[in-house]
């Protein structure tokens, strides 16, 4: 019984390893609070990155998309957050399937516009781009 509570901490542990380990190789944030007070502070738009493993579209995400030159320049428009499905972040955002990214107002916390699925590196910088007018500058 012991191992078997063991085996199960610790899965549930490591569940959510994958963002946490992409959030660190990315520079991504890994804690909606966290991310959501810098893009307060920074009047930027919070965009936040739901995966899960196993996903093989949400690992070509991280993997391919977000190493990009083309889109890391335009990430810097961004806040950028990456959590795992399981994890805690507000329910709104829960319960889509994944990768889901969505493009959060972070002074009124409301998604302004999302994407399902896995984007190659080209689509996904056009669409940072095309969000980032979506956000004014000064944000009243």
């Amino acid at each position: 019984m012991k191992i078997l509570l063991i085996l199960l901490t610790l899965s549930y542990a490591l569940m959510g390893a994958v963002a946490k380990d992409a959030a660190f190789a990315l520079d991504f944030e890994d804690d909606y609070q966290t991310a959501l007070a810098k893009a307060k502070q920074a009047n930027k738009p919070l965009m936040l990155v739901v995966v899960q493993d196993p996903c093989p579209y949400c690992d070509r995400l991280v993997e391919k998309t977000f190493e990009d030159a083309k889109v890391k320049e335009e990430l810097e428009n961004f806040v950028a957050l990456i959590v795992d499905k399981r994890g805690d972040f507000p329910d709104e955002f829960k319960g889509t399937p994944v990768p889901m990214t969505y493009f959060i107002n972070a002074k009124i916390e409301k998604s302004t516009y999302k994407n399902l699925g896995y984007l190659n590196a080209v689509d996904f910088a056009k669409m940072l781009k095309g969000v980032k007018n979506l956000h004014p500058k000064k944000i009243r």
